[in-house]
């Protein structure tokens, strides 16, 4: 019971010996003028008594009738008060139902696999209340990103990642079915002297990138590589063993030099990848800095624009049939 609880309770306790002494008055009053009124024979003195016990007793019933009628209708509007409460409180846990289920139902209705959807919100619960702070802003970053991710590519424009991307290019590869046509220039995959002085080939990601290349031409994905050469002298045996090595594992290669590269082409190249002739991968080279072994990339990009995708795809066929095969 609450404060205002047990006041009321010492409130209705202190109450009642004023209502007794009230009615007690009341009857006493009555008895005195019952006598004044009436003679003092002895049948007209029971008379009075019962008289004053009856106005002394309708006194004490009214009082309490009024108190309890009081207490009722504090019961009442306590009853109301609590059962809007429940109310309210039954709406919003209906509410949240309503959305889980409506959130849920999109889950079923998506596109996506539903498991991977699902074993993302359960995993994202069972982060340990007991992890630093650190570990919880992390993770709402990362699932803030990744909503961000989801967003961009639901609205079917492009995604932009600023910097050097390795997780969309291998995920892609991964996850591929029908076709890669890919281009490799200079600016974007060479390094210091060559593709293989600190070029992408040379590198881890470029490793990783490879496996999953091999991995993908086994689950029966055909791919296309141009290598566009801007300098005569990269054409040299460490760059030829990068061809070989791709054709080995089944990549069809060839060599664009800078002399074949068609006329509405040459001053609008850029590196670019076309994964099931429906996403475009692109990346950005930064400036050259004197003395840099590894070019820079400024920004990653997936195109997922139809008119965008189609003009890649146009773009390399233009440069595919200019290219010569590898000897």
């Amino acid at each position: 019971m609450n404060g205002t609880g047990h006041w009321h309770e010492r409130a209705f306790r202190t109450d009642v010996p004023r209502k007794i002494a009230l009615s007690l008055g009341v009857g006493g009053l009555a008895y005195f003028i019952t006598n004044v009124v009436a003679d003092a024979s002895e049948a007209l003195q029971i008379w009075s008594i019962t008289i004053s016990v009856f106005i002394g007793g309708v006194v004490l019933i009214t009082q309490l009738l009024g108190d309890f009628e009081k207490r009722l209708a504090k019961v009442e509007l306590g009853q109301e008060r609590h059962a809007r409460e429940i109310e309210q409180r039954v709406k919003t846990g209906f509410s949240t139902i309503n959305e889980a289920t409506k959130l849920f139902g999109l889950v079923e209705d998506s596109a996506l696999a539903t498991e991977g959807l699902i074993q993302l919100v359960r995993h994202s619960t069972q982060i340990d209340a007991a992890a630093p702070p650190l570990v919880f802003r992390f993770a709402q970053a990362e699932i803030s990103r990744m909503s961000e991710f989801l967003k961009e590519l639901g609205d079917g424009g492009n995604v932009i990642y600023e910097g050097e991307d390795r997780d969309w290019m291998l995920s892609l590869t991964r996850t591929v079915e029908t076709s890669i046509d890919a281009t490799s220039l200079t600016t974007v995959d060479a390094g210091g002297d060559g593709f293989v002085d600190g070029g992408l080939w040379s590198s881890d990601l470029g490793q990783r990138y490879l496996d999953c290349q091999r991995d993908a031409i086994q689950r029966g994905v055909h791919i296309r590589r141009v290598f566009i050469l801007d300098k005569p002298d990269l054409a040299d045996e460490d760059f030829l063993g990068v061809c070989r090595l791709q054709r080995e594992i089944g990549i069809h290669v060839r060599i664009l030099d800078s002399s074949a590269i068609p006329g509405l082409r040459r001053s609008s190249l850029f590196d670019f990848i076309l994964f099931d002739e429906g996403i475009s991968y692109e990346v950005t080279p930064a400036s050259r800095v004197e003395g840099a072994i590894a070019p820079s990339i400024l920004t990653t990009r997936l195109e997922l624009r139809p008119a965008r995708v189609r003009d890649r795809m146009q773009r390399f066929k233009d440069l595919w049939e200019s290219a010569r095969d590898l000897d």
